[in-house]
């Protein structure tokens, strides 16, 4: 029997599993919840549905409220279930059969895995010490391997480093192929450094965004796709037709009615993320590197990123351990990031590193 396997040797995306006491620092959530007032808004807005009736297949009230908030057209933008769907319709509906996809390394795992799972080649381009990556050699490289796309995030997940609008332009410009940029990061970067001006000056260029970060809204598993129309247009006939419910349509329309308080809610997170990277880079050393960050969570790099990502996690705090030798921190509260420190020093006595 052939049935699935193909996934016999596909390695399996598993979410860290919490305790109720457990600290959430694994997965780049907002620390904070959507307050009462802003939540009455959700649920007086989910509350005009019809839940008897399937939601707007296009999400056209949503697409368009997000493409006014980002100065765009609605035209030029798609919703999908989470950003993740919309990597899924790249990868299977977009590209040719046996695609040639390129990622960078270390980056999102996802990329790799949807272009796996839909039988494409995955060239890996990796950075250098400094997290960082040469743009003439992906270049390079998409030429030379005649690549079909090229996909990373920007600021990088899980490093939280970041190129430039004009370095980003310079890769679209310069290759024959699609260039994916995720930005679900980019509102973390208060330099802003984002594509989206770009993507009807040039045809190849998609952009991913989501409210599940600086907004807060990672329950709702709201991404979109942002490209020339001729692009959204593809994309609105490889996804399912009701893909975004009716209760995640209208939590999204009334966030984006509240500009003032998503503006809010991301200078929050960034005032937390600022207090967690000065309270851990005092404990840098030659065996424990801290970089700095355009997002809402740290990145280290130390020798003994496992035994400290155990330790923390027997002392119920979750981190992100990125194998072999990287720990993906997200901010926190000010009580959660004064507790992630203290266990942190603790781990790095334990593991000989202080």
């Amino acid at each position: 029997m052939t049935f699935g396997n193909k996934l016999k040797d596909t390695e399996e995306y598993i979410p860290q599993t919490y305790t109720p006491a457990m600290i959430r620092l694994d997965s780049n959530e907002s620390y904070a919840d959507m307050p009462d007032e802003m939540k009455n808004k959700v649920l007086a807005e989910i509350s005009a549905q019809a839940f008897n009736r399937y939601p707007d297949p296009a999400a056209n009230a949503l697409c368009k409220a997000f493409a006014d908030y980002c100065g765009l057209y609605a035209a030029n933008v798609v919703a999908g279930n989470g950003s993740d769907e919309l990597i899924s319709i790249m990868c299977s509906a977009l590209l040719p059969s046996h695609s040639r996809v390129l990622v960078l390394s270390p980056d999102f795992s996802v990329y790799r895995i949807y272009a796996n799972l839909y039988e494409n080649t995955v060239i890996t381009v990796d950075k250098d010490e400094d997290l960082n990556f040469d743009i003439e050699n992906v270049i390079s490289v998409a030429k030379s391997r005649a690549v079909d796309l090229i996909i990373f995030s920007n600021p990088c997940n899980p490093t939280g480093q970041g190129i430039t609008a004009a370095d980003a332009e310079k890769l679209i410009s310069s290759v024959n192929c699609a260039v994916c940029v995720d930005e679900a990061y980019m509102e973390f970067w208060t330099a802003n450094e984002t594509v989206l001006p770009l993507i009807n000056r040039y045809d190849n260029l998609i952009v991913l965004k989501t409210l599940s970060k600086a907004f807060g809204m990672a329950g709702f598993r709201l991404g979109f796709a942002v490209a020339g129309m001729d692009t959204v247009s593809l994309f609105r006939k490889a996804k399912m037709p009701y893909n975004v419910n009716v209760l995640s349509q209208a939590a999204g329309l009334a966030a984006m009615k509240n500009r003032e308080y998503l503006k809010n809610m991301t200078s929050q997170i960034i005032a937390r993320k600022n207090m967690l990277y000065e309270s851990v880079k005092p404990l840098e050393n030659a065996d424990f590197k801290v970089f700095d960050t355009k997002t809402n969570f740290i990145t280290v790099k130390t020798p003994n990123a496992s035994a400290i990502h155990s330790y923390l996690l027997k002392n119920n705090i979750s981190v992100r351990y990125i194998a072999p030798d990287f720990l993906r921190i997200t901010a926190g509260t000010r009580g959660e990031n004064d507790m992630l420190k203290t266990k942190l020093e603790a781990a790095l006595n334990e593991t000989g590193i202080h």
